[in-house]
C-alpha cells in the first residue's frame, strides 16, 4: 500500500484513517506529521479517529507534536493537547511536560484565546496525580 493513500485528501476521507489504522505502526510514522494536519480541528469528521490514531504513536511523534506546541496555532495546540496528548501513554505525556508549563507560564494571546492554558494545565495535574 503507498502511504499517500492513508493521508486523508479531504475532512471527510475516513477511509484514508481506515487504511493508516490497517497498515498500523511503524509503517505509517513517515507521515505522522501529514495526519497531524488532520487534527486541526476537532470538529472535522477525520479529527476524532485520527487523534485516536496518533495517540497510540511511539515515541516518534513526539518532535513533532513539540513543534505544534511551539508554532504560532492556537486551536491546533488546543485540539493536538486535547486529542492526542492527553489520551496518550504517561510516558509520552512527560515527554512534552515542559512545553506544556511553557504554555502555562507564557502564553500568547491566541493560546489565551483558545483555551490552550487550560488543555496544558488538564495535563500537567493529570501527570502530577500519576506519581
Amino acid at each position: 500500500m503507498d502511504l499517500k493513500d492513508c493521508i486523508p485528501k479531504d475532512k471527510f476521507d475516513l477511509a484514508a484513517i481506515d487504511r493508516a489504522v490497517e497498515a498500523g505502526f511503524p509503517q505509517i510514522n513517515p507521515i505522522l506529521p501529514d495526519l497531524l494536519e488532520w487534527i486541526k480541528d476537532g470538529n472535522w469528521p477525520v479529527a476524532l479517529p485520527t487523534a485516536s490514531l496518533l495517540s497510540g504513536a511511539g515515541p516518534e511523534i513526539i518532535p513533532f507534536v513539540k513543534s505544534i506546541l511551539n508554532a504560532d496555532d492556537g486551536m491546533w495546540k488546543y485540539w493536538t493537547i486535547g486529542l492526542v496528548v492527553r489520551p496518550a501513554l504517561t510516558k509520552k505525556r512527560m515527554a512534552v511536560q515542559a512545553d506544556l508549563g511553557r504554555l502555562t507560564l507564557n502564553p500568547s494571546q491566541d493560546d489565551l484565546n483558545c483555551d490552550v492554558v487550560e488543555q496544558a494545565k488538564a495535563v500537567l495535574l493529570g501527570l502530577k496525580r500519576a506519581f
